[in-house]
C-alpha cells in the first residue's frame, strides 16, 4: 500500500456515530464535549457534521500524551 493511499484512508470522513462507536462513547458525550470545546475537532459539511479519521486519531493520541 503506498504512502498516499495510507494518508486518503487516515483522512477519511466520520459520522458522530462512526466516531462514537471508534472512542466507545455515547453520541451525547461527543455532541456535550463539541459544546464544551473539547473532543476531536469536527465541522459542518452543509448540514452534516464530519471527523476526520486523522483528527480523531490526533486527539486519541494527545489524551494518551497528557495521561502519561
Amino acid at each position: 500500500m503506498t504512502d498516499e493511499r495510507i494518508t486518503q484512508q487516515r483522512d477519511e470522513l466520520l459520522t458522530i456515530g462512526e466516531v462514537s462507536a471508534t472512542l466507545k462513547v455515547p453520541v451525547s458525550t461527543l455532541r456535550r464535549w463539541r459544546s464544551a470545546g473539547f473532543g476531536p475537532e469536527g465541522f459542518l459539511l452543509g448540514k452534516h457534521l464530519r471527523f476526520r479519521r486523522s483528527v480523531v486519531d490526533r486527539f486519541v493520541a494527545d489524551r494518551e500524551a497528557a495521561n502519561q
